[in-house]
C-alpha cells in the first residue's frame, strides 16, 4: 500500500523494498530457519490463502521474475513449486480444515491432545500484528 500510495518510481521503490526486507529479516529469520522443508511449504501454502496470490507472484511483484524463477527452483529441488495455487478442496483440503480449526479457537486443545504438551510460541513485535 505504501508503494501504491507513494507511488515510488523504480529506484526509490526498490530501495524501500530492500529497507523493509532487511527489517523483517532481522525480526523473523530465526524463527524461519527453523522451519522443515514440510513446515516452509505449508508456510507457503497459507500466505497463498491469505493473500491470494502465490509465492512465485509476491516473489516477482516485490523482486523480479529471475528471482522468482530462482526460488522456485530451489523449492522444486526440495519438492515444492512456488507457482501452485491454494487449492482448499482439493489438495490442501486437510490444511484448509486445520485453519478452521485455528479460526474457530480450537486449534490448542488439538495440539494438546496430539502431542501432551503446549504449542510453542514466536513473538513476534506488536508492529507486525
Amino acid at each position: 500500500s505504501t508503494i501504491a500510495a507513494d507511488k515510488l518510481k523504480r529506484v526509490k521503490r526498490d530501495k524501500y523494498i530492500n529497507t523493509v526486507q532487511k527489517e523483517l529479516f532481522n525480526v523473523f529469520e530465526k524463527p524461519l530457519r527453523g522451519l522443515t522443508v514440510t513446515q516452509g511449504a505449508l508456510l507457503m501454502k497459507l500466505i497463498d490463502r491469505e493473500i491470494g496470490k502465490s509465492s512465485f507472484d509476491i516473489i516477482k511483484d516485490y523482486k523480479n521474475g529471475i528471482a522468482a524463477r530462482f526460488w522456485n527452483g530451489i523449492a522444486k529441488m526440495f519438492g515444492s513449486d512456488l507457482r501452485k495455487p491454494y487449492d482448499p478442496e482439493g489438495e490442501d483440503k486437510e490444511v484448509e480444515e486445520l485453519v478452521k480449526i485455528w479460526e474457530a479457537d480450537e486449534f490448542y486443545l488439538l495440539y494438546w491432545s496430539l502431542f501432551w504438551k503446549e504449542p510453542p510460541t514466536v513473538d513476534i513485535p506488536k508492529k507486525y500484528l
